[in-house]
C-alpha cells in the first residue's frame, strides 16, 4: 500500500507538469486560431470566436493552477489534492462547453447577409484593399462571388491573376491570362469551418488529457482514505491486545501481537 501511494504521488507530480505544458500548448493553440479566423475579418461570419476565446482563457487558468500545485501542493494531503481535483473539474467543464460550442457554430456557419457584402466590397476598393490583395493571393480567389463582381470597376485586381499559368515571371508581359474563377466568400466559409472543428479537436484533446489526471487523482484520495482506514484499524486491534494483556497480566506472547499489530499500523 505504502509504495502504490508513493508511485502514484510521483505519477501526480508528473502529472501536473503536463498538465502544465498542455495548458501552454492550448493557449497558444487557441490564439493561432483566433488569429487565423480575423485574418480575412471581411468576410468571415459573426460569432465565431467565442469558443476559441473560452480556451485560450482556459489554457492560461490550466497553466496557473499546474504552477500552483507544482510550487505549494502537498500530494501528501489529501484535503488539498481534492481542491485542486475540484478546480481542474471546472477547467474541464468550460472546456466541454468549448469544444461542444465551436462544433455548433459549425453547423450554423452560413451565408453573410447582402448588405454586410456590398459594404465589405466598397471597403476592398479603398481602406481593406491590401487585405484584399493578401486574401486573393493566399486563398487563391477573386472577389466576393468571382471576377465578376469587378465588372463595375475599370479593371480586375492584379492580385486575381493566377501566376500559376505563367511558365516564368517574364512570360505575361503585363497581360493576365488566367483569373481565379471561384469567389472568396466560400472559400472563406469553408475555412472557418475547419477552423472551428479543429478548435473542437483541441478541445476534446485537452478535455481527455484532465479527464486522465482527474481519475489518477481520484484513485490517489481513494488509495489515502483506504491507508486511513487500515491504519486505524490496526490500531483498534493492538489497543485491544493492550487492553487484554493488562486484564490478564503481562504475557510474552501477548505482547508480541501487540507489538506486531503495531509495526504493521506504521507501516500502513
Amino acid at each position: 500500500m505504502a509504495q502504490t501511494l508513493v508511485c502514484l504521488r510521483y505519477f501526480l507530480i508528473g502529472g501536473a507538469i503536463v498538465v502544465g505544458v498542455c495548458g501552454v500548448i492550448e493557449s497558444v493553440c487557441a490564439g493561432y486560431f483566433i488569429y487565423q479566423l480575423y485574418e480575412y475579418s471581411p468576410l468571415t461570419p459573426s460569432n465565431v470566436c467565442g469558443s476559441t476565446i473560452t480556451l485560450l482563457v482556459m489554457g492560461l487558468i490550466t497553466c496557473m493552477i499546474a504552477w500552483c500545485a507544482w510550487q505549494f501542493l502537498d500530494f501528501t494531503n489529501r484535503g488539498q489534492v481534492m481542491i485542486f481535483s475540484i478546480a481542474l473539474i471546472i477547467v474541464t467543464i468550460l472546456n466541454t462547453s468549448a469544444g461542444i460550442w465551436a462544433l455548433v457554430r459549425h453547423e450554423q456557419v452560413d451565408l453573410l447577409p447582402i448588405s454586410h457584402l456590398e459594404h465589405a466590397f466598397e471597403l476592398a476598393m479603398s481602406d481593406d484593399k491590401s487585405l484584399w490583395d493578401r486574401m486573393h493571393s493566399k486563398l487563391r480567389c477573386c472577389g466576393i462571388n468571382g471576377p465578376a463582381d469587378y465588372r463595375n470597376q475599370n479593371a480586375v485586381p492584379w492580385s486575381c491573376c493566377d501566376m500559376s499559368s505563367f511558365t516564368s515571371p517574364n512570360d505575361d508581359k503585363g497581360i493576365c491570362t488566367t483569373m481565379y474563377a471561384h469567389g472568396c466568400q466560400h472559400v472563406v466559409m469553408n475555412r472557418t469551418r475547419s477552423i472551428l472543428l479543429h478548435i473542437f479537436l483541441l478541445a476534446l484533446c485537452t478535455v481527455l488529457l484532465q479527464v486522465c489526471f482527474i481519475t489518477c487523482m481520484s484513485c490517489y484520495v481513494r488509495a489515502c482514505r483506504e491507508r486511513m482506514a487500515r491504519r486505524k484499524e490496526l490500531m483498534v486491534v493492538a489497543q485491544s491486545f493492550a487492553r487484554t494483556s493488562k486484564d490478564l497480566g503481562t504475557d510474552d506472547s501477548l505482547l508480541n501481537q501487540q507489538s506486531k499489530y503495531s509495526k504493521a499500523s506504521n507501516d500502513v
